[in-house]
């Protein structure tokens, strides 16, 4: 099965991203996989101190979610909130996908 995957700036993906709460940073996740396909996606590595949802305008899911694909892709915001006042450094994104025995591994270094 071939799978796609990249996290954007939500400048890049229009329609995407929507408000969220103060502090909070959010990013584009967007999957390329066949029609009809099931993709179980999941933030790793998530810096102390943060917690990574996958979320819609009405649900968050934290550390992952199932999108399905329609039309041969997908997006979904990818938001990183602070649960401490001195969180750790978010220096890195990292986000897996998996459907059937297809897998892929996007990362995006965050601007300073």
């Amino acid at each position: 099965m071939s799978l796609g995957l990249a996290i954007l700036s939500c400048a890049l993906a229009a329609g995407t991203c929507h408000a969220g709460a103060p502090g909070v940073r959010a990013y584009a996740v967007r999957v390329s996989a066949p029609e009809g396909s099931l993709v179980r996606l999941s933030a790793l590595d998530v810096p102390r101190g943060w917690i990574a949802s996958f979320c819609t305008p009405r649900v968050c899911s934290p550390r992952h979610v199932t999108v399905p694909v329609n039309g041969g892709s997908a997006a979904i915001q990818l938001s990183y909130a602070p649960l401490a006042s001195a969180p750790a450094p978010l220096r890195e994104l990292h986000v897996a996908a998996r459907a059937g025995a297809g897998r892929d591994d996007a990362r995006l270094t965050v601007a300073r």
